[in-house]
């Protein structure tokens, strides 16, 4: 079995040797063309989120969980008990992110709205950013995420 493996890899060493130096034909190319690059964004430093988080307030706390490039997450308590997580993050490295928007006649803050499962909303900001309101606790309703995504600071996000 050595062998035949050896021989193998023998073979298409040998293979790709004889390949490049061969090298392709001018005939065979097609004529080449300076090819721009496209930046991609760099992501936001997820602690730049955090001011746009919505304030505590009438007994309910915004308390910070988790904080990375491109991310930054927030629970909702009330006393003990956590009712909602509250999240914001760029989709620049994850443009999928952006598909269920794109046929959403909801609108919250006058941005595009649409459900992410049977418990979160989100809103799509400026063609990059999701703000996510996901009910953690049955007592926090649609109404309740709607609300509280328009309490976070969306204007500042564009």
């Amino acid at each position: 079995m050595k062998k035949i493996l050896l021989v193998l890899i023998v073979v298409a060493g040998l293979f790709w040797a004889y390949r490049s130096l061969s090298g392709p034909k001018t005939t065979d190319m097609a004529p080449s063309k300076p090819v721009a690059a496209i930046p991609a964004a760099a992501p936001v430093a997820g602690k730049t989120f955090n001011k746009m988080f919505p304030e505590s307030g009438d007994g309910l706390k915004v308390q910070f969980t988790q904080e990375k490039d491109g991310y930054a997450q927030a629970d909702l308590l009330k006393g003990a008990k956590k009712l909602a997580q509250l999240s914001i993050s760029d989709t620049e490295a994850n443009p999928s992110a952006r598909d269920k928007f794109k046929d959403s006649t909801k609108k919250i803050g006058g941005h595009a709205a649409a459900p992410v499962g049977a418990m979160g909303t989100a809103v799509l900001i400026a063609n990059r950013y999701q703000v996510q309101v996901r009910s953690t606790d049955p007592s926090f309703t649609a109404a309740d995420r709607e609300a509280w995504i328009s309490k976070f600071k969306l204007g500042e996000l564009n």
